[in-house]
């Protein structure tokens, strides 16, 4: 085979392992609780929990806790403070930080609560001194909680405000220095806070910004480079951050559940697989042993907006796209190749690195095998004979070899 038709091999192998790595259903919340948009949803000590949100019936209370290890979910007691949808929340050093919103009455809130797992309690802690709001910006990180934007009983907002968990106390800092709107993306990565997107007066944003806490100073970055979205969720895995669904810039569903991570070394975006179906309007997501969910939300269909009661999952420690791939040929020496049992796998010391893992996939981008080691001479007897992909992926970044089992 010619160089070009290698290259054409590689990339087609690339292709197929990239879109193999597809969204996996689990088990949908009770009935009582499955039609849900506006939940918060998180994880703590390999728990899942969803709580509150927008039903047919109205603003809920209700709190459950999902097992990923049995697949089930089971309900809490109702989480204490108003019900409420269009609320937020994100976690911190093994708690769950939680308020604002609106109430069954359409009262909008500004008070804010903590969630230990340990006792599975709720304590409500100092009221915000900001105006009350819905769906704002909220980011727990580095012993703060920031919060700002959102949607108050007037207007749009673009304040900003940081609330210090060792004291219980809340400060208004530099406001956001874009347009106000509601229900933009954050997360919050190493020293500074992400936020952007959105729903202002009149637009919905592509725009991406940055705070620094310390010089308390926003940046610009980079654009999505997709179309501007709304009421997605979002959260930040190892070093990156993760913007899943929403609607698109004319606040209907998008064509596919896209899938965007942005790496701030180089504030860059790039697509990952999307969820399965049209994009979700609100849904909530959580984490559990490097695999995210997605949860509830609703679909555009028409003109109406209907309930999606299905959860998939999708594993991130395995998700790559194609702008990560190392083509280095010698960046994974394997040997002998072909193989008949056992297969020598290294890395070159450029690349090398003590928490590689690898993964073995078939030509149909079928996972075979995967381990979080690299030993020097593994036995794979049992993996079927024919061209095998492998796949190594650590801090430097992912690499590929293809090898023969005889």
């Amino acid at each position: 085979m010619n160089k070009i038709g290698l290259l054409l091999t590689f990339f087609f192998l690339i292709q197929t392992i990239l879109y193999a790595q597809d969204w996996e259903p689990v088990s949908s919340l009770p009935n009582a609780f499955n039609q849900t948009h506006h939940s918060f949803g998180f994880a703590l000590d390999g728990k899942g929990y969803v709580v509150t949100g927008s039903s047919p019936t109205g603003a809920r209370s209700d709190f459950y806790q999902y097992d990923a290890s049995s697949d089930t979910w089971t309900r809490l007691p109702d989480f204490p403070g108003s019900p409420r949808s269009f609320a937020i929340g994100d976690t911190w050093d093994g708690k769950a930080y939680f308020g604002f919103g609106a109430d069954e009455f359409g009262t909008y809130l500004r008070d804010f609560w903590v969630f230990d797992p340990v006792d599975t309690s709720w304590t409500e802690l100092a009221t915000c001194s900001c105006l009350r709001r819905t769906h704002p910006t909220l980011v727990a990180h580095n012993g703060k909680v920031f919060v700002g934007l959102g949607g108050g009983e007037a207007s749009n907002l673009n304040d900003w405000w940081e609330y210090d968990i060792a004291t219980d106390t809340w400060a208004q800092k530099p406001d956001f220095p874009s347009a106000p709107r509601h229900h933009p993306f954050q997360f919050g990565i190493d020293e500074y806070i992400y936020t952007g997107f959105g729903h202002g007066n009149g637009f919905i944003s592509d725009r991406w910004y940055r705070y620094d806490p310390v010089a308390e100073i926003w940046d610009e970055m980079s654009t999505l480079p997709a179309e501007g979205r709304v009421a997605g969720t979002q959260f930040s895995y190892n070093g990156k951050g993760y913007v899943l669904s929403g609607d698109g810039d004319d606040h209907r569903s998008m064509e596919t559940g896209e899938f965007w991570v942005y790496d701030p070394q180089v504030d860059e975006w790039s697509e990952l697989p999307p969820h399965p179906s049209t994009s979700r309007w609100a849904p909530a997501s959580f984490i559990i042993d490097d695999e995210v969910y997605i949860i509830n939300g609703q679909t555009e269909i028409g003109s109406d907006y209907i309930f999606e009661t299905s959860i998939y999952k999708f594993d991130l420690a395995g998700n790559v796209s194609v702008d990560d791939v190392n083509g280095d040929e010698t960046a994974i020496t394997a040997f002998p190749n072909p193989f008949t049992e056992h297969l020598n796998v290294k890395l070159n010391e450029a690349y090398s690195d003590e928490k590689s893992r690898l993964r073995i996939f078939d030509m149909q981008g079928r996972l075979l095998y995967q381990s979080q080691e690299i030993s020097d001479v593994m036995n794979f007897a049992q993996l079927p004979k024919g061209l095998l992909q492998l796949e190594v992926s650590n801090e430097a970044g992912l690499f590929y070899k293809t090898v023969v089992k005889m």
